[in-house]
């Protein structure tokens, strides 16, 4: 594994618009973070919050406003030629449709001058597309589509993935089979993988590292485990539940959910939660704990609330 960083990202800063201070539109603010090499590393935020933005930075597509991205410790803007160490699906993986999987890869295998017949047979495999990989990608599903970019991405095996939503498309299947690829990369591989998914169950299941970003900025950013250590989500039905809402939430993070209240709090908080409640006249009917998932962390710090079906 090499000692320097798959990617540093330094005080990056995109704003669009014109000259007219009202009409500009920050996309993403200051953010810094780097990604160890040979890990997995999601990089989460809602709609808008300026994932893509920093992706097509990273990748030299668009230039930042301010601030500096790195490959493997050279400038992506000053040495262009650190790119080849990467394979990239941005906004989905297009393709010509008049042509076959395999055929599509080969003309992508030739313009990238790394034509390997015996590596493309491998990656379709891999990618679980080899029955499929005769017929015309005008009748691929979209989830074939991803399976497809993804062996694209791979072709000129490079050091670094950088994959934007990677099982869109997928059934529960497909998107265990290629979660278990991409971990595989890893840690058998050697490669780095960032990736940019919504699906935060996802993450969880594969990524070391992520980073939160919103509205611009990096809100949080460590190791999964690290960041969930400790919390849990206690759900409390109680009577009167104003009451009880009114009692905790000047101390913890409180949504009411389906009648009852969701607590998002430290283990060793529970007992004086519902020791609060009761010293405070509220009847309690029941109080269950779960541990924190990383989409409820997410939901936390981006200010929604926890998620719920």
């Amino acid at each position: 594994m090499e000692s320097q960083p798959a990617i540093h990202i330094e005080h990056l800063v995109k704003t669009f618009g014109g000259l007219r201070k009202r009409k500009r539109i920050q996309a993403v603010r200051d953010i810094s973070f780097e990604v160890p090499a040979g890990t997995v590393y999601g990089f989460l935020g809602p709609n808008g919050a300026g994932k893509t933005t920093t992706i097509r930075m990273l990748l030299d597509l668009i230039h930042p406003t301010r601030g500096d991205a790195y490959i493997f410790g050279q400038h992506v803007h000053r040495n262009h030629g650190v790119l080849r160490r990467v394979g990239a699906i941005v906004e989905g993986a297009m393709f010509y449709n008049f042509l076959s999987a395999r055929r599509n890869l080969e003309v992508l295998a030739r313009t990238g001058d790394h034509y390997d017949a015996a590596r493309i047979d491998s990656l379709l495999e891999q990618v679980g597309l080899t029955p499929r990989a005769g017929q015309r990608v005008k009748g691929y599903s979209t989830g074939m589509k991803q399976r497809l970019g993804l062996a694209a991405a791979l072709l000129s095996d490079p050091d670094l993935l950088i994959l934007d939503e990677p099982t869109n498309g997928l059934d529960p299947s497909g998107m265990h089979e290629i979660r278990s690829f991409i971990r595989d990369l890893a840690d058998r591989q050697g490669k780095t993988v960032f990736l940019s998914s919504h699906l935060l169950g996802e993450i969880e299941q594969i990524c070391d590292r992520v980073a939160i970003i919103n509205r611009g900025q990096i809100v949080r950013e460590g190791v999964v485990a690290d960041l969930l250590a400790g919390k849990v989500q206690l759900h409390v039905e109680a009577d009167p539940i104003a009451q009880a809402a009114a009692l905790l939430n000047e101390r913890w993070p409180v949504v009411s959910v389906n009648g009852g209240l969701d607590i998002t709090a430290a283990r060793e908080d529970m007992p004086h939660i519902v020791r609060r409640l009761v010293e405070g006249g509220v009847d309690v009917y029941q109080a269950v704990s779960q541990r924190q998932t990383l989409e409820d962390y997410f939901l936390a710090v981006t200010g929604d609330g926890p998620a719920h079906d």
